[in-house]
């Protein structure tokens, strides 16, 4: 049993975010890879959408996918939510022994030592950083200092439940939430950016316009 979370806004979900999720779980081994929608996040705008239409969308997109779900649980706390809690609240469901792994992207580790008790993170989970083309991974000194002793393979770190660290490299993907909804305010067309289910929610409930 290995279990992963990848959080963020998903304002809206899209086939990167998607495709993102498939790639981790296959490639580190994850038994269960749930996306985790934020409510209110602590470092950044509130999202464009409500929570209840982020969620739908996130539950469309990755309907019938084997091994991903939709975790909503930041979305039942009120006020800003903390990835320290969230994980707190995820060991105590898994229990001790469980691999649970905490993915994040590189641009969020630069700012992790601005993120609430950040160095608890490891005490309930391993943590793996998502490294793309066009985001440069630079880290304050004190997570440096602090993430590298627990360095290991990303491939060996499900063997771990919990303090171990990791950076894997992604494929590319072209698409982010805030140039879809730009482009859907705009009337400009999306190609495939987003699955096909979340693309006529959007339409269904006039979102991003």
């Amino acid at each position: 049993m290995a279990h992963a979370i990848l959080g963020g806004t998903f304002d809206p979900i899209h086939r990167g975010h998607v495709e993102c999720a498939v790639e981790l779980r296959q490639r580190l081994g994850f038994s269960r890879l749930d996306l985790v929608p934020c409510h209110l996040p602590a470092h950044r705008n509130s999202p464009d959408s409500s929570a209840s239409h982020r969620l739908a969308m996130a539950r469309l997109a990755t309907a019938g996918i084997a091994g991903v779900g939709v975790d909503d649980r930041e979305l039942r706390r009120e006020g800003p939510s903390y990835t320290a809690d969230t994980l707190a609240e995820l060991r105590e469901v898994l229990g001790r022994d469980v691999s649970l792994t905490f993915v994040m992207g590189g641009d969020a580790f630069n700012t992790l030592q601005h993120w609430a008790r950040w160095k608890s993170l490891f005490e309930f989970a391993n943590v793996v950083v998502m490294e793309r083309d066009g985001v440069a991974c630079q880290p304050a000194a004190e997570v440096i200092a602090y993430t590298e002793p627990r360095r290991v393979d990303a491939q060996k770190i499900t063997a771990q439940s919990s303090g171990g660290f990791a950076r894997i490299a992604l494929r590319p993907w072209p698409q982010s939430a805030t140039e879809v909804r730009r482009r859907l305010q705009a009337g400009e067309p999306l190609g495939d950016w987003l699955p096909e289910a979340v693309l006529g929610y959007i339409r269904e409930h006039r979102l991003y316009l």
